[in-house]
């Protein structure tokens, strides 16, 4: 009975020894991966400030993260090395392009370390430039409807944007226009119009402002009304050398959008196929004065052209004779 007793005893002995060191037993973990959640993987951003984000591992203790400048087969710089015991640290880096990677680790081994890259780009933040506008220029005037808007590539832009607004900012002409080129067409009506273009990056959702303010643009296709010749009337004998030359523009609408009007006077010294040297002479104000010789027949007539490029028909031609 004695020595039933005593071999049992030994048994719990034995038994109680083996659980005990179970207890004290690490995990395997030499094995395993850490799964990084946050930043993703090849993340480009203008971004500094992130907290890198992990999932737990079941058996490891603590964790040791690591983030270098480059890669770390080729290191730059060494920016962070710490051990943690959680799985989250928020950390400020700086513009360049970086590796980090994590590994868990307990009294028994550690885990293979998992490396993402991550890049930061402050170029890639275009909130605070312009697109620099080419074509048209401010202020424009045109008779021509169908307009080429062209403008310079800036660094950082993936898309421009375009936007034309009828007669002033705020209300637009038609739906903005995406696109990648650095040139758009549109045909127009008569009119006047504002436009602008703003830059869009795709990657960090930032864009540039529109010019402020827009580029003006005014289009105007009517032709002035032909001009009316007031004196000297046809075949009027003249008695001095310096005489005065009258006329009336004629009514320019333009189409809604009319545009200053320039005349043109020219004088011949026959029926209309030679003109006289200085001529024709560019007039505003509907009135000029021409000398020349007694006993000479000389001819004039009047040609109306608006600011947009829109050329009028020509006065009838009128006879003078200086006596």
């Amino acid at each position: 009975m004695k020595k039933i007793l005593k071999i049992t005893s030994l048994f719990l002995i034995i038994s109680t020894l083996l659980f005990s060191c179970d207890d004290f037993v690490e995990k395997d973990i030499e094995n395993e991966a850490i799964s990084l959640l946050s930043p993703k993987n090849n993340l480009l951003t203008i971004q500094p400030t992130h907290t890198f984000w992990w999932d737990l591992l079941e058996g490891a203790e603590v964790y040791n993260m690591q983030i270098v400048e480059g890669t770390f087969s080729a290191v730059t710089y060494l920016v962070l090395d710490t051990t943690i015991n959680n799985n989250k640290f928020s950390v400020t880096l700086y513009p360049g392009s970086f590796q980090w990677r994590v590994r868990g680790q307990n009294n028994g081994g550690e885990t293979h370390y998992t490396t993402f890259n991550l890049t930061i780009d402050s170029t890639l933040d275009i909130s605070n430039i312009h697109v620099p506008l080419s074509l048209p220029l401010d202020n424009e005037i045109t008779n021509s409807d169908s307009i080429t808007f062209t403008w310079q590539s800036i660094t950082g832009a993936d898309v421009y944007n375009i936007e034309i607004h009828d007669g002033a900012w705020g209300t637009q002409y038609s739906t903005p226009a995406s696109m990648t080129a650095t040139t758009y067409t549109e045909v127009l009506p008569e009119g006047i119009y504002v436009w602008a273009v703003s830059g869009f990056n795709n990657t960090t959702l930032t864009s540039t402002p529109f010019e402020n303010p827009p580029r003006s643009l005014t289009i105007d296709t009517t032709t002035p009304g032909i001009a009316i010749l007031n004196l000297p009337n046809h075949n009027d004998l003249l008695f001095d050398t310096l005489n005065t030359y009258t006329w009336t523009q004629d009514a320019n609408t333009g189409g809604g959008t009319p545009t200053a009007l320039t005349d043109k006077i020219y004088f011949y010294s026959d029926s209309g196929t030679t003109i006289i040297a200085g001529f024709p002479k560019p007039i505003t104000s509907g009135t000029t004065q021409y000398v020349d010789s007694i006993g000479v027949d000389h001819f004039w007539k009047v040609e109306t052209e608006d600011a947009a490029g829109n050329v009028a028909y020509m006065t009838n031609l009128r006879k003078a004779r200086i006596q």
